[in-house]
């Protein structure tokens, strides 16, 4: 078979087989390109005669790349985004006249945390940009490739369990800020107000939060290293579950100070008896938007602030 060149190939096609492994549906990638469905259809069939591979399949009601597909996606997206650098040359960024949307994806009190920064340190700047923040999941990262989401927050990597065949060195990741952890106790405890030994800690019954579903925490790991261990009476997934756990029972919460911030005021907090490690969180973008000056002046000022709120806000130990 003679090798195609790129010179020989219908550039639209690119763009095309972007959005096709992008969306995995015809229907959608076609609204994106404004085809017709058919249109699209004659499209991909092309695109499987150039590649010589079926590259979308049918599996129930929805299409999955093959193998070969999964290899160029990130190349597809690289170069569709170099493409768009052209149309960019020219513009500068100015955020008190920009009107547009930044998507952000992160977990649990982390939401808080962005929201609660944005509100107070860059809405007023750029006005005209509006904060769109989700779920973080492992499907995010397809999003980050096709540029439909920014920024990505999300713990250290040894926190996260990571599925097979996710590659995360394909982005840019950067530590944001570091979190020390607090211990929390609804207000009437037996202890609240006083002074709380190691062995007495480790004498109550404790919450773990693990969204990676792991069956203990970093504070374990310390006390294993120390020959102790800890009683986890309830294990749960969600920061905001351990929250009314916490003042609805004995147990002691031991989570980060950007958690615990959230409601303080409602607690009483003290630092762990034994020292732990800070949680470092990171963010994440895929390397295409590293130049792009929107986004440059986003994640920089987002970065800055996030940091800023962080050390200038700690929670107020109770003792």
């Amino acid at each position: 078979m003679k090798e195609r060149t790129l010179e020989s190939l219908d550039l639209n096609l690119l763009l095309a087989l972007h959005w096709l492994l992008t969306e995995r549906n015809v229907t959608e990638a076609a609204s994106r390109l404004d085809l017709s469905q058919p249109a699209m259809s004659r499209t991909l069939s092309r695109l499987r005669d150039v590649f010589n591979d079926p590259l979308l399949v049918k599996s129930g009601r929805t299409m999955l790349p093959t193998p070969k597909a999964d290899k160029l996606q990130p190349a597809v997206a690289h170069a569709v985004e170099r493409m768009r650098d052209i149309l960019r040359i020219s513009d500068t960024f100015d955020p008190g006249t920009y009107k547009g949307r930044v998507r952000i994806a992160c977990k649990e009190y982390r939401n808080y945390l962005i929201a609660s920064t944005w509100a107070r340190s860059i809405s007023a700047i750029a006005p005209g940009i509006e904060l769109d923040i989700s779920d973080l999941t492992f499907a995010a990262a397809n999003d980050l490739v096709s540029g439909q989401i920014d920024l990505v927050f999300m713990p250290d990597i040894a926190f996260v369990d990571v599925p097979p065949g996710l590659d995360l060195d394909q982005f840019v990741q950067k530590p944001v800020f570091e979190e020390q952890y607090i211990c929390a106790i609804r207000k009437d405890h037996p202890f609240s107000g006083k002074k709380m030994s190691l062995k007495q800690y480790i004498g109550l019954e404790h919450i773990l939060v693990n969204p990676g579903g792991k069956d203990t925490g970093v504070m374990d790991q310390e006390l294993a290293r120390l020959g102790m261990s800890r009683r986890i009476k309830y294990r749960t997934y969600s920061f905001f579950t351990a929250r009314y756990l916490v003042m609805d029972s004995d147990c002691v919460l031991t989570a980060p100070e950007g958690f615990i911030s959230t409601f303080a005021d409602e607690v009483y907090t003290f630092a762990p008896p034994t020292q732990v490690p800070k949680l470092t969180t990171f963010a994440g973008w895929h390397p295409n938007w590293t130049h792009d000056q929107r986004h440059k002046w986003v994640r920089e000022t987002l970065f800055r602030e996030l940091h800023l709120a962080m050390d200038k806000e700690p929670v107020r130990k109770s003792a």
